[in-house]
């Protein structure tokens, strides 16, 4: 792993752990086993780090997203596959999620640079959307609220899984909990 790849590791997990007004450059550079100076060779200020961190989650996630996804198959097919692999990721890598959710709220993060980092993950979810809603097998209502309803629904549930495991009584079965999405938005 190169330099660059282990402060933004470091700065992912201090983030996560810490959150970001309490991840200092000095505590990045010693969790990354590098000097401070080390760390603005690869990164101007520590905004310009956390911009770029946020568009390397973004793409991990979406790369995730997209394993086994084709554009071409059904609707429901495509819904299953990426809403079944964000599931699984999010789950699987609650650091991920937790940095994902600080960042995304983030005033660290421009507005414009947000929707820049979001959009390779937007693009599939908004062409299957509409898609969907063109055949008439989605809800007719704005993009943001079907996925805000399917994708927050996901979040939270990992969440709770991550921190409050104790809570489900029975083992959560990814695929229902993906059909209860899909139920949520089906025409």
């Amino acid at each position: 792993m190169d330099k660059r790849q282990q402060i933004l590791e470091a700065t992912a997990e201090l983030i996560a752990e810490h959150g970001l007004q309490a991840s200092p450059m000095s505590m990045v550079a010693k969790h990354a086993g590098c000097g401070a100076g080390t760390i603005y060779r690869y990164f101007e200020t520590k905004e310009e780090l956390v911009r770029e961190l946020f568009a390397d989650v973004a793409l991990k996630v979406t790369e995730a997203c997209l394993q086994g996804y084709d554009r071409h198959a059904g609707i429901k097919q495509r819904f299953f596959v990426y809403w079944g692999n964000f599931y699984h990721w999010m789950r699987d890598h609650p650091q991920t999620r937790a940095l994902m959710e600080q960042l995304g709220s983030s005033p660290a993060i421009c507005e414009n640079h947000r929707q820049a980092s979001m959009q390779c993950l937007q693009e599939p979810v908004t062409e299957l959307l509409e898609d969907g809603k063109n055949q008439q097998l989605i809800k007719n209502l704005p993009d943001e609220v079907l996925a805000t309803m399917t994708f927050g629904a996901l979040m939270t549930m990992c969440r709770k899984q991550h921190l409050t495991p104790s809570t489900f009584t029975t083992e959560v079965n990814a695929d229902d909990l993906i059909t209860l999405c899909w139920d949520a938005i089906k025409a």
